[in-house]
């Protein structure tokens, strides 16, 4: 089952699960009253914010990435979102942490162009900062995203770093599912 097809029966699914709790819930109020309804409610209020927020998110991470291929023609261009080490390494690099969630997730991307990694955060019109592509200087890691660790992809050239989750797949990587992303990221950005 390839990629579209897997979207189109979890659309399908999600539909179909609108459907039976629209249904489920006109027949409880008619039979029962709002009372007995007010499960079915929360259910779809939560469902429907979660739904939401997911689609926000990965819309995000493809515009941050579509935004730097623009100013960066030719550039290798790799949508990732932020973790928790992000933010310090921001500041360490002297950049500006606004618009780094403190726990990470945050849509960026990194361009890599001419020996460097640049990294972009939000639709912004420069980098925040550059980190030198050193040999050995790109590895898999583990990074704080959310409440958990996930594997990641760290760059650094001894001086300036950038810790972040690929986002190849965005809708995987915001539940930090990113199994194959990581070893795909550390490929086509290393220099080995």
């Amino acid at each position: 089952m390839d990629a579209r097809s897997r979207r189109r029966t979890y659309l399908g699914a999600l539909v179909a699960f609108f459907v039976v709790a629209v249904a489920r819930l006109v027949v409880t109020v008619r039979r029962d009253g709002v009372e007995d309804a007010a499960l079915w409610i929360a259910l779809l209020v939560v469902a429907l914010v979660v739904v939401v927020t997911l689609a926000v998110v990965v819309r995000r991470a493809g515009a941050v990435a579509a935004h730097v291929a623009r100013l960066r023609p030719g550039a290798l261009v790799v949508p990732v979102f932020t973790t928790a080490e992000t933010l310090d390494q921001a500041a360490a690099a002297g950049a500006a942490t606004t618009g780094i969630a403190a726990l990470g997730g945050s849509p960026a991307a990194l361009a890599v162009a001419d020996g460097r990694v640049e990294v972009w955060v939000r639709r912004e019109e420069a980098p925040r900062w550059v980190v030198r592509r050193v040999p050995g200087g790109v590895d898999e890691t583990r990074a704080v995203y959310g409440s958990r660790e996930t594997p990641a992809l760290r760059v650094s050239d001894g001086v300036a770093a950038v810790t972040v989750v690929p986002a190849y797949r965005p809708l995987r990587a915001t539940g930090g599912m990113v199994a194959d992303d990581v070893p795909r990221a550390v490929r086509q950005i290393g220099l080995e």
